[in-house]
């Protein structure tokens, strides 16, 4: 009993069975894990290594290029690249697409860098580096805290209790007087605004501008109260207050959480004074600190993380708190202190260590020795020498202040239009990811709870806003997606209903339901995730899922219309053409499979499309054996098929038909003059689609990223970040809802295609958020065209890419040792660009030399002082930038504790000149100009390698309309006559979207040679013939054409998912051929003609292949219109193709056949019976 006749005869069994289907389906679609795109594994790393005070040249060769040798020691390493900047060298470790065990590989890597003992020392501490493999994760969630403005409210209460303060202070003074008033948070240390005022009234005492002057502390503010000496007005203080507040920037004399400072006449005016200051701010003055901020953040941090679907999250925008050591170095100098004795007895004080064991009976206690700072309150008290008749302590020689990091490493604001006041706002962004495997829903449900709850231990008035959301963009994607297939669905069972009877139409649209269902099934089992790709490959399997459903329905009519029962007649349609069915499900899926062989990024993002095609195929395959012959006995009644008539009795399109095909066969040289003129004219025009590897996606979301002169403070990019989003809010207007920007670092990588930037002080990077998701890529062209250029730093608009990352899509690499040469060539080569029409944003990656002030120590000098270089470097260390001494603990905060120079001894580049130099071993002490000089000198701001190679990267961008493919092909052009007169050690590459794309299309045309070889041998064995696989592959050249000019008439780029579709064509059309060929040796056997057998053929598949080719070509259409930029050009390939494909399939190849048997020889067509007796002959060829 074969399967089908099983299903047949044992109906209970197969009820319960096609039960039992549907529910695996159903429950696999309810396990399977839901994303927006595909889950690649990111095989990069990224190796920080500080190396404070070293040139990026030092940092190339004293650092990178040791990490750099040592990871290349492992055979899985493709790829190595560096960024070698002042004081930091990353290190960016690239596996090969091939790595399995990535993991064992990092731990690897990681013990290499453990025993990497030739790097220099810092400190007399060997330098660290540190290996983050986890850098390029997805994340999953944004959530992004902002802090509203102080209100009208908060404003009034404290102008009033700060008014009365001022009365009071003001008593008995002679006036006319003037108040300067510091409004500060409560978190402000109150010595910190206490030096702060008293550093703003001696500048306006030595400036002539206030007389008789006293700081006073209240509640909440300071107060600097002085008389304005004659000839000196109201506007001179106000005017030396702003110089006073410019030029503090950066010297650690101010505070980021403080007010802008404002001057009274009038105590009565300090309300309206205070309102008119606090909104002349863009986006107002924050309501909470950065540290407040901080907790808030942290709060959130620690309830998320108690649930099971989130993983690791980041805190962007947190300014880190440091408690200030404030030295005066006259003071130390006075004293003989070397700043080295203050580290030494704070860290001597500071400690966390066992005390060892008491035994007791019975007992054993730990004891723990006090010494850990609680507070920095403590630190005043730390003795630093027990001199004769006082002590000294540390609270004699430093002033101790708790303030943040500065300069701030990063800064972090959020805009949103129709805010009042309007402009940025403080910000802290989470970067929350989800655990890999757990379903997107319920990571969204949960993490929504738990923000629910913590809404009621936030203030009501902090702002917290998911500026990402990949849970709303699934959901998004998905419903849009499972809404083309609906339509698809509903497409197919239309075409059914046109092209056959209800009966034959209901058998069929019952089939897809069950197919899906198994095909969901055995994608669960295979780890397939819901995503775009898979829900997209069900689409594109929907027109060759339902082509075996056909066949076997038509096969059963006809069963039934020669007379055959009901229960016979069901198993023996299907059972008849199984062998053909077999060949062509197997055709297609030799055409999808070898997809797999795809390599890299491009291959992980569209793995799931091959395997679920397949699984589809075998889906359909089992249902046209099974469910069909099951649900055909119980639906059909018989249909007469198209082939069944008399030539001379049919009518309407079997006529139409017969006649065309008689006519083609009869002027069959004619027939193929026609179509191999057509076949090279299509040919011919190929040149003329361009090129694109992966499409912009569509998305509300793109960034404009700023990269600034080296040497530009993260305060001064922060402010040309707020000017140019004003730019972009004039220019874009309503489409836009918000502004996400990140200052000194990059946001996270919310997108697959984004890469984040590395930190750095003159980056700036500007997510602008728009309403409509369809205007965003002409917002952001239009945008490249009307910001204006800009002077120094470059400007670029970049809109989400839907794939794996390319980046700037053209890119030319320059290779060399020399960094003058290379910046030559480079110059070269971007004036080469620029000759091109079409090119924008031309750079390079190295950015134009910086300016350093060059430190040369005198080493006569300084040997006779008794000092070293080292001790230099210690004492400018100390005395700018600040030297972390220890920490302080709190929570699980470790704060660290910064010896620094006071504001006032190092406002200016002459103050250098008085620093003091010791040597701590010695005791020796000499001014700091005594042994060294000072020079300003140009270095390059960082030094980039690629693959151990000195190596530039010269890029630019298309405008629109421009193909980025067009534009590398003229560079080559161009490039290589002017590369033959480079030195020797000298060359270049192409990278970018070329590359990608080489790599892509590489890939895709071995996948294609496999699935032709593949097809050809399983028609050799089908045919038993080695010439008959050739006419099957007739057809297929056709519907290559016809799927380019598909491209060509849509106006689409010939990309990596149009590879996909003309790949995938191939074995469409070779399936049709193939039961058109078991139609032709059914006639045969009946003993036709081979003219009136190939006629006869065409017309028994003709409704078949029409419901099939337009189910498939109808499905692809919704697909087409609402599936994105990136399933455009698959689409269009497969419905041109397919249509081409089809009328050559009906007509050209039944030309050729007869062309074969009777015009060639090549295949016998001998009469029927002749070898019913023995085996036949084997066919010629």
């Amino acid at each position: 009993m074969t399967v089908s006749q099983f299903f047949v005869y044992k109906r209970p069994v197969a009820w319960a069975l096609l039960v039992v289907t549907v529910a695996w389906g159903l429950f696999a679609y309810g396990q399977m894990p839901q994303r927006q795109d595909p889950q690649i594994q990111i095989r990069s790393g990224v190796i920080i290594t500080p190396y404070p005070g070293a040139t990026p040249t030092e940092v190339e060769q004293r650092v990178t290029r040791k990490i750099e040798k040592k990871m290349t020691e492992n055979p899985a390493v493709e790829r190595v690249n560096s960024i070698s900047r002042q004081g930091q060298s990353a290190v960016f470790v690239t596996l090969f697409d091939t790595t399995k065990n990535a993991e064992q590989v990092w731990q690897d890597l990681a013990a290499k860098l453990e025993v990497l003992d030739d790097l220099p020392a810092v400190g007399g501490q060997p330098l660290k580096p540190k290996l983050d493999k986890d850098f390029g994760d997805t994340v999953a969630v944004m959530l992004t805290l902002s802090s509203p403005p102080v209100s009208d409210f908060e404003i009034d209460e404290r102008a009033r209790a700060i008014g009365r303060a001022v009365t009071e202070a003001r008593t008995g003074r002679a006036g006319p007087r003037l108040s300067g008033v510091l409004v500060h948070p409560a978190g402000v240390a109150a010595n910190f605004v206490e030096r702060m005022g008293r550093s703003v009234l001696s500048a306006l005492t030595e400036a002539g501008i206030a007389a008789d002057g006293q700081y006073v502390a209240t509640i909440g503010a300071g107060l600097i109260d002085f008389r304005l000496p004659a000839g000196r007005t109201e506007a001179d203080a106000r005017t030396a207050l702003e110089n006073w507040e410019r030029e503090s920037v950066g010297t650690g004399a101010g505070h980021p959480d403080m007010w802008p400072g404002v001057l009274i006449r009038d105590p009565a005016d300090l309300a309206s004074a205070l309102k008119e200051r606090v909104r002349s701010v863009p986006g107002g003055v924050a309501r909470y600190t950065f540290k407040q901020m901080h907790d808030y953040a942290d709060v959130i941090q620690d309830r998320l993380r108690q649930s099971k679907y989130v993983g690791r999250i980041d805190q962007l925008g947190v300014q880190d708190e440091a408690v200030f050591l404030y030295y005066s170095n006259r003071r130390l100098t006075e004293l003989g202190l070397d700043p080295s004795v203050i580290n030494l007895r704070l860290a001597a004080r500071n400690i966390s260590l066992p005390g060892g064991q008491v035994e007791l009976p019975g007992q054993t206690l730990a004891v723990k020795p006090s010494g850990e700072f609680k507070s920095e309150a403590e630190l005043g008290g730390v003795p630093l020498d027990a001199r004769p008749g006082y002590p000294l302590y540390l609270r004699d020689v430093a002033e101790i202040v708790r303030g943040y990091q500065d300069p701030p490493r990063q800064l972090h604001y959020r805009t949103v239009r129709g805010d009042d006041p309007g402009g940025p706002r403080r910000a802290v962004t989470l970067a929350v990811r989800h655990i890999k495997g757990t379903q997107i829903a319920e990571f969204d449900a949960d993490v929504t709870a738990r923000l629910d709850v913590l809404r009621a231990e936030l203030p009501d008035d902090l702002r917290v806003e998911r500026t990402s959301n990949e849970p709303a963009q699934v959901e998004k994607k998905i419903h849009q997606f499972t809404d083309c297939l609906v339509e698809a669905v509903v497409i197919v069972v239309v075409v059914a209903l046109v092209f056959m009877e209800w009966r034959s139409a209901l058998l069929v649209a019952a089939s897809i339901p069950l197919a899906v269902a198994m095909t969901l099934g055995m994608c669960h089992l295979l780890g397939i995730d819901i995503q775009q790709i898979s829900i997209a490959a069900l689409i594109i399997a929907l027109g060759l899922l339902v082509d075996d459903p056909v066949v076997a329905s038509d096969a059963i009519n006809r069963e039934l219309a020669e007379g055959h029962p009901r229960a016979v007649a069901a198993w023996l349609g299907p059972q008849k053409l199984a062998r053909a069915i077999l060949y062509a499900t197997v055709t297609n899926i030799v055409a999808f499979l070898p997809l797999l062989l795809i390599t890299g990024g491009s291959g992980e993002f569209v793995y799931s499309l091959p395997v679920v095609v397949t699984a589809s195929l075998v889906a359909s395959r089992v249902v046209s054996m099974t469910f069909m012959p099951l649900l055909g006995y119980y639906i059909l009644r018989g249909q007469k098929g198209l082939a069944g008539a008399h030539p001379d009795d049919r009518r309407g399109f079997a006529r139409l038909y017969t006649r065309v095909s008689r006519f083609c066969i009869g002027h069959r040289w004619l027939t193929l003059f026609v179509a191999t003129t057509a076949l090279g004219t299509g040919f011919s025009l190929v040149p003329l689609i361009g090129s694109a590897f992966f499409p912009k996606d569509l998305h509300t979301t793109f960034s404009v990223n700023l990269f600034l002169p080296e040497g530009t403070s993260v305060r001064e990019a922060a402010a040309e970040a707020e000017r140019v989003t004003r730019l972009i809010d004039a220019a874009a207007g309503d489409e836009v809802a918000a502004y996400t920007t990140f200052v000194g670092q990059g946001g996270p990588r919310f997108w697959l295609s984004v890469v984040p930037e590395q930190p750095a002080p003159n980056y700036a990077q500007i997510l602008v958020h728009t309403k409509n998701a369809y205007a965003t890529a002409a917002l952001a062209n239009r945008l490249k065209l009307a910001l204006p250029p800009r002077a120094t730093g470059r400007l670029t608009v970049e809109v989400l890419e839907s794939g794996p990352p390319v980046g700037v899509p053209v890119q030319i690499r320059v290779y060399g040792p020399d960094i003058a040469r290379l910046r030559q060539i480079g110059a070269e080569v971007k004036g080469l660009m620029r000759s091109i029409p079409g090119t924008d944003n031309i750079h390079d990656d190295w950015d134009p030399d910086a300016l350093q002030f060059g430190l040369r120590v005198r080493p006569d000098r300084a040997a006779v002082a008794g000092v070293t270089n080292e001790d230099v470097a210690a004492v400018t260390q100390a005395g700018l930038s600040g030297t972390a001494t220890t920490y302080l603990r709190e929570r699980d905060r470790l704060i660290p504790i910064t010896l620094r120079l006071r504001p006032d001894e190092r406002a200016r580049a002459e103050d250098l000149a008085t620093l003091t130099v010791f040597n701590s071993q010695s005791g020796a002490k000499v001014p700091l100009d005594q042994v060294s000089e000072f020079q300003l000198e140009a270095i390059p701001p960082k030094v980039l390698r690629r693959d151990n190679e000195r190596c530039m990267t010269i890029k630019c961008d298309a405008l629109p309309g421009t193909l980025p493919s067009a534009v590398v092909d003229e560079l080559e052009q161009r490039l290589k006559p002017a590369a033959a007169e480079w030195p020797p050690g000298y060359r270049f590459a192409v990278g970018g979207e070329k590359e990608e794309q080489t790599k892509g299309f590489k890939s895709i045309a071995t996948a294609g040679i496999v699935s032709m070889l593949a097809i050809y041998l399983a028609l050799v064995v089908q045919f038993n013939s080695l010439t008959k696989p050739l006419l099957v592959y007739a057809a297929v050249p056709f519907g290559m054409v016809g799927g380019l000019m598909g491209l060509l008439i849509f106006n689409v780029p010939l990309g990596f998912f149009a590879g996909l579709g003309l790949s995938s064509l191939m074995g469409v059309i070779v399936s049709h051929v193939i039961v058109l060929f078991e139609y032709i040796e059914e006639a045969h056997e009946k003993g036709e003609p081979v003219r009136e057998a190939v006629v006869d053929a065409g017309l028994a598949r003709l409704r078949p292949v029409l419901v099939t080719v337009l189910a498939t070509v109808g499905g692809l259409v919704p697909l087409a219109l609402k599936g994105g930029p990136l399933w455009e050009p698959l689409c269009y390939v497969q419905i041109i193709g397919l249509l081409v494909a089809t009328g050559v399939t009906l007509l050209l190849v039944p030309v050729l056949y007869v062309v074969f048997v009777e015009d060639l020889g090549l295949v016998r067509w001998d009469p029927p019976g002749t070898h019913a007796d023995g085996p036949p002959p084997e066919p010629v060829g």
